[in-house]
C-alpha cells in the first residue's frame, strides 16, 4: 500500500475539506450540547456526490470521506452511507442518514436513530432494511457525542426488505470498517485540537506544549491516531475482514490512553461542554463500546489467521 494519496484522492480530500472547513467551529448553542446533527452539511455532501465515493472511485476513497467527516464536531453520519450501504445494495442509494443494529436487540438505544431515515438490522442470519418513522423514535439523552434513540414500538422485521444471508458477511465487514473510520477521524481531530491548545495555554511563563513530558505523551497520541488512520485505510483498500478486525482491535487497545492523556492536557476545560474536545473523545468512547471487546476482536483475528481460536 502506498501511504501517499494519489492525485485523485488528494483532490477528493481537498474538495471535501473546503466544505467541512465552515463547520469546524460550532455555534455557541451547539457547543454547549453533547451532540448535534449537521443537517445542512449532510444535504450538501449528498448533493455533491461524496457519499457515492465507493462506487465512483473505490472503497479506500469512501473511507477517506468517512474519516474526514468524523473530524468535525457535528454529526453527519457519513460512515454507514459511504462504506456500508453501497456494498449491501450495489447500484442503489439508501435514504440517509443510516443507523445500524448489529443484533436483534431492537429495544436498546441505537446510535444515530433520531436522525436516521434507514435502519439496517443484523438478525443473526439475515440483514433487514427498514424505513425509520420519526414518530416512532424516542430520543435518549446521553453524554456521548452522537444522537441516540429507541424505537417506541418494536418493528415488524417480516415487513422489512431482506437482503439474504450472503449480505450478512458484507455487513459485518463494512460495519466494522465504518466504526474504524469514525474512530480514526475522531482520534485525529482530538489530537490536532489538543496540539493547538498546548501551544496557546501558558504555565510557568511558557507554553504547556514546551514541557518535555507533554511533548512525549502527545507524540505517542499522534502516533496512535495515525496508526488508526492507516490501518483503517489498509483494510478498506483490501476489503479484508481480518485487517478490519486488526484496525478495530488496535483502536480498542489505545482509546483509553488517548482519552486520558488528551483530557489531562486540556485541563479542566477538557471536561466542560463549551470546550470542543468532548465531541471527539465521547464519540470515541461510544464507538469503542459498540465495537465489542478487545478479547473478542483478538480471538476473531486469531481465528481468521490460524483457525478456531481456543
Amino acid at each position: 500500500m502506498d501511504y501517499q494519496l494519489n492525485e485523485d484522492q488528494n483532490a477528493l480530500v481537498d474538495s471535501l475539506n473546503s466544505i467541512l472547513q465552515r463547520y469546524r467551529d460550532p455555534a455557541q448553542d451547539d457547543r454547549l450540547s453533547y451532540s448535534y446533527f449537521q443537517a445542512d452539511l449532510r444535504q450538501t455532501l449528498e448533493e455533491g456526490g461524496f457519499f457515492d465515493a465507493a462506487e465512483a472511485m473505490g472503497t479506500l476513497e469512501a473511507a477517506l470521506v468517512a474519516i474526514e467527516c468524523a473530524r468535525i464536531p457535528g454529526v453527519v453520519e457519513a460512515a454507514a452511507s459511504t462504506l456500508v450501504a453501497p456494498h449491501l445494495v450495489p447500484g442503489e442509494t439508501l435514504p440517509g442518514p443510516i443507523a445500524l443494529v448489529a443484533s436483534r436487540d431492537l429495544g436498546k438505544a441505537i446510535r444515530n436513530l433520531p436522525i436516521a431515515k434507514t435502519l439496517i438490522v443484523d438478525t443473526g442470519d439475515d440483514v433487514v432494511v427498514l424505513a425509520v418513522d420519526p414518530a416512532g423514535v424516542e430520543e435518549v439523552k446521553t453524554i456521548f457525542a452522537y444522537p441516540y434513540g429507541t424505537l417506541t414500538t418494536p418493528p415488524d422485521l417480516a415487513s422489512g426488505r431482506r437482503l439474504g444471508a450472503a449480505a450478512r458477511a458484507k455487513l459485518l465487514l463494512w460495519w466494522r470498517l465504518a466504526l474504524a473510520a469514525d474512530m480514526a477521524g475522531s482520534a485525529q481531530a482530538a489530537v490536532a485540537f489538543t496540539s493547538d491548545y498546548v501551544k496557546e495555554r501558558h504555565v510557568f511563563g511558557k507554553p504547556l506544549g514546551a514541557l518535555q513530558a507533554v511533548q512525549h505523551r502527545l507524540a505517542q497520541c499522534y502516533q496512535i491516531s495515525r496508526a488508526m488512520y492507516y490501518l483503517c485505510l489498509r483494510a478498506a483498500w483490501g476489503a479484508d475482514p481480518q485487517l478490519a478486525d486488526v484496525a478495530i482491535n488496535y483502536a480498542q487497545q489505545h482509546i483509553h490512553k488517548l482519552v486520558f492523556d488528551l483530557h489531562q492536557f486540556n485541563g479542566g476545560m477538557g471536561v466542560t461542554c463549551e470546550h470542543k474536545l468532548h465531541f471527539w473523545t465521547y464519540r470515541l468512547r461510544a464507538l469503542q463500546a459498540e465495537s465489542g471487546t478487545v478479547d473478542d476482536t483478538a480471538l476473531a483475528i486469531a481465528d481468521r489467521a490460524w483457525g478456531v481460536a481456543d
